[in-house]
């Protein structure tokens, strides 16, 4: 050892140090790496599943309200309320426009 001249011998030269849970001193995380990947991960997930769910539902509202806009329904349902056609005519009018 030579202390004078200023250098220092350190054992281990390159051995890898470890600076609290997961960080070692070369800059490699280990497992823990894969931590910030994974959240980000399950967060795109849960966004993708809400937006699916959310653009399902207004689909849903836009084909009930254009099954109510149908102009045949609302034809038979104008010769209903005048009184033309029977409730039995009505429902069975009503169920072969919708099939």
């Amino acid at each position: 050892m030579m202390y004078g001249s200023g250098n220092v011998i350190r054992g281990g030269g390159n051995a890898m140090r470890r600076f609290g849970p997961g960080f070692m001193a070369n800059g490699h995380t280990g497992w823990l790496g894969l931590l910030p990947l994974a959240c980000h991960l399950i967060f795109m997930i849960i966004i993708i599943v809400i937006a699916v769910i959310c653009l399902k539902r207004h689909s849903k509202k836009v084909r009930a309200i254009q099954k109510q806009n149908d102009p045949a329904l609302l034809v038979l349902r104008q010769r209903y309320a005048l009184g033309e056609i029977d409730t039995e005519e009505f429902n069975r009018r009503k169920q072969d426009l919708a099939n």
